[in-house]
Parts: C-alpha cells; sequence; structure tokens
C-alpha cells in the first residue's frame, strides 16, 4: 500500500534532473510601460520574475522552477481539473472547478466521479472530453505508453493514490483509488492536460518546447533562461483574458527587477525589494502583500551533531530576534514566524508561538546541551528563485544574532539547482539548510517532515502518526484538528528555526489594473489588465 509520503525523495531526486541552473543578470533599457520584449501592445503584460532559467514546459516538469514556474507560466497554458480557488483575498486558497465542473465523492472516499466541462478544446482544435482526460493520465502513469516520462510522475504524487480511471461517457470520467485520501481534490490541481494530438505528432520533446494545454494564454516564443511570452487564448472556454500578451523576463537579482520596473521595461516585479517599498510608492507605483502560509525557516539536520539535540535546535529559535528582521530589515513585507504553521494557515493555534527573542536562555540551552563554549555550524542557502526572498540579507542578519549566543554560522550560497542536488545526494557538508515553502499542501509535508522522507532527517513519531491519519480523514474540522496538533509537536521539537512568513511582496506600474492579492502563491490573471 501506499503510504501518503507526499513529495518524497524520490520526487526531489526527479527535479534535479530536470532543473537547469543559470544566474543571470539583466539590466533595462527604457521602452515605456509596455515593455521591449512585446510586440507593442497595449495590453501586454510584462513581468520581472525571480527564476534564473526557464523550466522544461512539459506539463509536471514546469514544477522544476518552483511555484513561480507554475503561476507564471503552467497555469497560463495548462489546466487541472482543480484549481485553487483564489476568489475570495481574505480566505486561504480553496478548491474551485476547472476542466471538471463538478464532482461526486463516494461515501468510502475511494471513488471520485468527475463530470468535465463541456464544449472545451485544446488550443490545437483537439476536444477536451473524456478520451483526454484517461489519455493524459495514462501517459503518466502507464509504463508501456509511448509518451511516458519517469520524471513526470514525480510531480504528480496524488497520482500515486489512482487505482485505474475509467469513461464513464464523453463528459464523464471516475478515478478509483486504493486508499482514501483526503487532499485528493487540491493536488489534482496542477495534475495538467496536453492535447493528445499534439503528443501523438511530436511527443514528450514537443510539448516540452511548444506546450499544447486548454489554459487561458497561449505558448508565443521563449528565449533560453531570458524570457517567455503569451498570448491570449481567444477561444478559452471560460473568462477570456483581458490582456492580449504576458511576458515573463527572468530577472533573479532584485536590484536589477527594481531598475527594470522603474525604467518601465516591465510592468510587474516579483519578490519586490522591502527597501524600495516606500519609493517606489512615492514615485506612483502600486506595491501589494498578503498574508499566507509561506514559510521561511532554516531546516535542522536533525541526525547530525549538533542538531541531534532537541536543546540545541531549541536554543537556535531562542537566539534569533525575528520581529527585528521582519519589521527592519523586511519592512513589514512580512511576520515573524514563532511556530511551524503561519497566522494565515487554517491549522494555526496561537499557543503554539512557543519561542521569543532570549539570547541568555539560548546559552543557557546550549550549557544543558554539552556545549558551553557554543557551536559551529555551516548552512546552505538558496540565493534567488521563487520565494526566497531576501536570502543574503536575511542569512547574513540570522549569522550576527546568533553569534551572540555562541552559535557560529558558516554560510554557504547555492542556487536552486544546487540546492536539490546536494540534498538529494545526501553529501552537503551542511548542518541546516534554507529555502522558503509553502505549507498549503498537507500532502507534501513528507520531504521535510515525513520519517524516512525528509531530506533533512527529521522523524518524530507523534508528528508522523496525526499527519497521516490526517492525510486518510475526510471530515475536515477534525483533520484541521490533527493539521494543528502536528504542528505542535513538530514546533516543540524545533525540527526548524522559524523566522518569518512571507507576505509575497510585489510591485506593479499604476497603469496595471484588476489585480487583488490572494492569501496563497497562486495568481489568477483572467481579470488583469492595463488601463
Amino acid at each position: 500500500m501506499h503510504h501518503p509520503n507526499g513529495r518524497s525523495r524520490r520526487h526531489l531526486l526527479g527535479l534535479i534532473g530536470t532543473i537547469a541552473a543559470a544566474s543571470l543578470l539583466l539590466v533595462g533599457c527604457a521602452s515605456g510601460g509596455s515593455g521591449a520584449s512585446g510586440s507593442g501592445s497595449k495590453q501586454e503584460l510584462v513581468i520581472g520574475s525571480q527564476m534564473a532559467s526557464l523550466p522544461s514546459l512539459d506539463t509536471g516538469a514546469i514544477t522544476s522552477a518552483g511555484y513561480e514556474g507554475q503561476r507564471l507560466i503552467g497555469n497560463l497554458v495548462y489546466e487541472g481539473l482543480t484549481k485553487r480557488d483564489v476568489s475570495d483575498p481574505d480566505k486561504p486558497a480553496g478548491v474551485g472547478p476547472a476542466l471538471a465542473k463538478s464532482w461526486d465523492v463516494a461515501a468510502d472516499g475511494l471513488s471520485y466521479t468527475f463530470h468535465l466541462q463541456q464544449g472545451v478544446s485544446f488550443t490545437d482544435g483537439t476536444p477536451f472530453n473524456a478520451d483526454a482526460v484517461l489519455y493524459n493520465i495514462h501517459r503518466y502513469m502507464d509504463k508501456n505508453d509511448p509518451h511516458y516520462d519517469p520524471q513526470l510522475i514525480t510531480y504528480y504524487t496524488v497520482l500515486t493514490y489512482v487505482k485505474d480511471v475509467t469513461k464513464v461517457d464523453d463528459d464523464t470520467v471516475t478515478f478509483a483509488l486504493n486508499q482514501p485520501f483526503a487532499f485528493f481534490l487540491a493536488d489534482l490541481y496542477n495534475v495538467y492536460f496536453a492535447s493528445p494530438t499534439s503528443l501523438d505528432k511530436d511527443g514528450s520533446a514537443g510539448q516540452a518546447k511548444k506546450p499544447v494545454g486548454t489554459g487561458p494564454f497561449v505558448f508565443d516564443s521563449e528565449q533560453a533562461n531570458q524570457s517567455i511570452s503569451f498570448t491570449k487564448n481567444t477561444k478559452y472556454w471560460g473568462k477570456v483574458p483581458k490582456l492580449d500578451r504576458i511576458t515573463v523576463d527572468l530577472i533573479p537579482d532584485p536590484a536589477a527587477r527594481t531598475a527594470a520596473l522603474r525604467s518601465g521595461r516591465v510592468d510587474w516585479i516579483e519578490a519586490a525589494q522591502p527597501d524600495d517599498f516606500a519609493s517606489l510608492k512615492a514615485a506612483g507605483f502600486v506595491t501589494t502583500g498578503n498574508s499566507f502560509d509561506w514559510e521561511w525557516s532554516w531546516q535542522l539536520m536533525t541526525t547530525q551533531k549538533p542538531f541531534d539535540n532537541i536543546l540545541v535546535r531549541q536554543a537556535m529559535n531562542y537566539a534569533i530576534d525575528r520581529e527585528t528582521i521582519a519589521k527592519d530589515l523586511l519592512h513589514d513585507t512580512a511576520t515573524p514566524a514563532y511556530q511551524m504553521m503561519a497566522p494565515a494557515s487554517p491549522y494555526y493555534d496561537k499557543a503554539n508561538d512557543i519561542y521569543s527573542y532570549d539570547p541568555a536562555k539560548a546559552k543557557d540551552l546550549l550549557t544543558q546541551a554539552g556545549y558551553p563554549n557554543g557551536i559551529d555550524i555551516t548552512v546552505g542557502y538558496i540565493t534567488s528563485g521563487s520565494g526566497s526572498m531576501q536570502a543574503k540579507a536575511m542569512n547574513e542578519a540570522l549569522q550576527a544574532q546568533l553569534a551572540k549566543s555562541g552559535i557560529r554560522v558558516t554560510l554557504d550560497p547555492v542556487d536552486f539547482a544546487g540546492m536539490y542536488a546536494k540534498l538529494g545526494a545526501g553529501n552537503t557538508g551542511w548542518q541546516a539548510a534554507n529555502q522558503a515553502f509553502s505549507l498549503e499542501q498537507p500532502s507534501s509535508w513528507g520531504w521535510t517532515m515525513g520519517c524516512d522522507t525528509s531530506l533533512f532527517g527529521y522523524c518524530n513519531q507523534d508528528f508522523q502518526k496525526l499527519w497521516q491519519q490526517a492525510l486518510t480523514t475526510t471530515d475536515d474540522t477534525e483533520r484541521a484538528k490533527l493539521l494543528t496538533e502536528a504542528g505542535g509537536v513538530e514546533t516543540k521539537d524545533a525540527g526548524w528555526m522559524y523566522v518569518v512568513n512571507d507576505t509575497a511582496p510585489r510591485a506593479m506600474s499604476a497603469s496595471v489594473k484588476g489585480y487583488v492579492q490572494p492569501k496563497s502563491w497562486w495568481i489568477d490573471f483572467n481579470g488583469v489588465y492595463k488601463g
């Protein structure tokens, strides 16, 4: 039986084979508000992205660029049966209909029947129907399928719960599961569907270069590791976008992103620098942010000294001044994190906010643990990319704070690909790693916290039991209680050093209209326009 371990080590090893590493500093040139890389259309939106390299464009492989790859590329071209519902900016993302307009769930949780949207076509004119669903699912799961790619299933852990898929009629399919899985609907959001005609003609290699989906935008062009462009799908089955074109420029350096926005080269930047917020506002730019369950932390390698000792892990959490980092360094574009769950999470309980800034207590805990003279550790951190925030400045601030408690830190900066290559190989030379990730999908917690699947060695059987029970609990209230309790266990265990929760700060030209920042990493561009 498959154990619900979320993204396992196998998943991350799959990532390593597909992530292309590159660092590129792009400097802007003035071009008005429309951006130099596009067609000059009044309704072109040019976005400055944190990504350092473009992923393969074949469905699940887009995930190799992280959530930014999904929200700025994948979700434009492709769709799943479900989607993240971010229609209410005051609530965490829920599950909404996409290519499936509705569904029925069997009482035992082992069968899901999806009623498909009618009149939907892929952008090459191929009908989307039950046959197209089966074609894609078989491609992901059947090793004998001519278009099977072993990498893709590593991004779609949700499909390991699927026993088989059957066609009821042209507009209805049923998924039979091998065990109940409470997050089945939620995790289908990025199981993307590609055109069977396109795959039959050009195969996976063709899809990776020129994707064909059902999404609101159509792939147009790509400049290798520089930019990628999409045009409006005028025959889109849902709400047709107002924008005629979206171009995503890769600008991993945050200062260069700000310069590109000021010059008019781009209209919108991801991960705007906190230091620039006030001046950007004063210059007439729009800044946005919203709390959501994004965790920026150090993941402590609990099977290695000194972090095999819980007292040392707890000392780390008393030795840092989160408020100063959130307020003075990040200018309130993040909030202090005192536990595993962010306040924006449905699983947050304030009672689990158990840490504070107390260097004296940190020193005392180190002494109790047998380290009266402090400790020396090396920490690897991702320099840029999806969710990295202001990684260099933040890690250097933490390094200085920890030194006051006798915790001497050597920082080892790596790019996105380098981080996962080292973690996958299991020979990092680090005692901790810094990266940021969303806890919006509890099914994916395994790669950070699951016994036998955590890349950082963390294993607490009490946490494991609560988490796995939650994954098969269909009652929403009871499941939330289990996950809240699991978060409390992990927090007391100090599996991470909890630092801040991001608010996804963005900045954009005042000409960008119709955008409301959700409590999620997901973005819906269909209502965005320039005016």
